[in-house]
């Protein structure tokens, strides 16, 4: 079903939906290789550092020209087989994490095979049998387009809610 026009309908609204849940549920289940397949060939995976100004200057909040992630496809899948060999000690024992994600927003873009999908996302995310854990908040905007095999995700930008991280490694994907 193309998205035609400026018109989300119920039915693509789910198929959005859906294919979020099952993103966030194979990263919770370390199923890097299925998620990484999700993804367009020509796929971008940025996050941009979040910086603190005044209410004057907030629109130089995020610094897009510099990030904590600026990835193609080619990267994400050198960093998810580096996950799977005996060299990843940032992820040694592996975090167990919970993707939450929430409040979902769609527009159609000018392209009827791609639509802009924004949303909420919490990362709980614990190691080993520490009691302590990190929370990362978000908004993700990612550009998905219909592909024969269904969607994927062709650009993801993620805007962390925080200027200074509270976790000592980026090594877990949002």
């Amino acid at each position: 079903m193309p998205v035609s026009g400026r018109t989300i309908t119920l039915e693509l609204r789910q198929e959005i939906e859906d294919f979020l849940y099952l993103e966030a549920e194979l990263l919770d289940r370390c199923a890097f290789e299925q998620w990484l397949q999700l993804f367009t060939e020509d796929a971008s995976y940025r996050m941009p550092v979040r910086t603190t100004h005044e209410r004057r200057l907030q629109d130089r909040e995020f610094d897009e020209s510099f990030g904590h992630f600026d990835e193609t496809r080619e990267m994400l899948g050198m960093r998810v087989r580096r996950l799977s060999s005996r060299t990843a000690w940032a992820e040694d024992p592996p975090s167990r994490t919970r993707h939450f994600v929430t409040n979902l927003r769609i527009r159609a873009t000018t392209k009827s095979d791609e639509i802009l999908a924004t949303t909420n996302l919490l990362v709980y995310r614990n190691r080993g049998d520490s009691p302590q854990h990190d929370l990362l908040s978000a908004e993700r905007h990612d550009l998905l387009r219909r592909t024969e095999s269904g969607w994927k995700i062709s650009e993801r930008r993620i805007y962390l809610d925080q200027a200074t991280l509270g976790t000592l490694n980026l090594s877990i994907f949002l």
